[in-house]
């Protein structure tokens, strides 16, 4: 484990906002950005992903259920199929789908396993390794897409700003996240059944309403995010949930009361946003889009000597 500045503005600034078993989320003063202090070492948590045990089974029954996400995604792109990258391609669903929609589709995951299950079974294009160790030229796509990836990563900001070069002048990136603001008042909602006698049965699923991987943005954080990587903001909305349950493996019946309450969640929040004037995204996940511009070379450029100089701060807090 390692102690570390915030990844987002560099601040060593921070207090504690919860904790759950070993984890500890932390708040940056500075730039308000949720994240987990301390963490395990980057090498630590490439080698968890790498060597992580793939259940076939439950990956296709995520990637059934995120299938309409996937369609209305690419529906927003009719006639402008290009080059389309998919950072955490997993096993290659979504690049099925974009292939045959007319996108020249090309997926990176550090997974093996779900990058033989793409390419023996889905027959796409899907790369082993991590996109940072991957060569790709200047400006060869379209649009990159990250599903539920930068909540994974210990340095987002670094990961935004290595894909920009890789994108066309005007190309988009998409980004799908969990959002800081639901889970953080789940998390405080699940404490409280707890003390009201239902710890047990919460504790046999603790992470089914909330989940806190090493970072977790706001919409505030998440346009920063896009800001510092030298994008031009597009649009941060709330994401419309997964259908059932991917993950906890419900009985038929259950999954269908599950998608009635997700759809119930999503319409609370749609109005929100609405009566708001687009100010409170309150929903379990957020959807930002963030476009290169044409100065995109020189933004780049000046936020990655900026970048160098706050991944030093981190080490001298971590030496220290």
């Amino acid at each position: 484990m390692e102690t570390v500045c915030c990844p987002l503005c560099g601040s060593d600034e921070a207090y504690p906002v919860l904790e759950w078993r070993a984890r500890r989320m932390v708040r940056c003063r500075r730039c308000s950005l949720l994240y987990r202090n301390p963490r395990p070492i980057d090498s630590d948590v490439r080698r968890s992903y790498a060597e992580k045990c793939t259940i076939h089974e439950q990956e296709e029954r995520v990637g059934e259920r995120r299938t309409h996400q996937f369609r209305r995604f690419l529906d927003l792109y009719p006639d402008r199929p290009g080059r389309l990258l998919d950072v955490g391609c997993g096993h290659g669903f979504f690049l099925k789908m974009a292939e045959e929609r007319g996108w020249e589709a090309v997926g990176v995951d550090v997974d093996s396993k779900s990058i033989a299950y793409a390419n023996e079974h889905l027959r796409v294009n899907a790369i082993l390794g991590d996109v940072r160790d991957v060569h790709f030229s200047d400006g060869s796509f379209d649009l990159i897409t990250l599903w539920n990836v930068m909540e994974c990563i210990l340095d987002p900001l670094d990961l935004l700003r290595r894909l920009c070069p890789i994108l066309k002048e005007g190309g988009t990136v998409f980004l799908r996240t969990q959002n800081e603001t639901w889970h953080r008042f789940s998390f405080r909602l699940t404490n409280f059944l707890a003390g009201l006698g239902w710890k047990s049965t919460l504790e046999k699923q603790p992470f089914a309403t909330f989940m806190f991987h090493m970072v977790s943005f706001s919409h505030t954080t998440l346009r920063l995010l896009i800001e510092q990587a030298g994008l031009i903001p597009l649009s941060i909305t709330n994401s419309k949930p997964t259908e059932g349950d991917p993950y906890l493996g419900l009985d038929s019946k259950t999954e269908r009361m599950l998608t009635m309450i997700k759809l119930a969640v999503h319409g609370i929040a749609q109005g929100s946003y609405l009566v708001s004037g687009g100010r409170w995204l309150i929903g379990p996940s957020l959807e930002a889009w963030g476009r290169r511009g044409k100065t995109q070379g020189s933004i780049v450029a000046a936020s990655d000597k900026k970048g160098r100089g706050m991944r030093d701060r981190r080490k001298s807090v971590h030496a220290a």
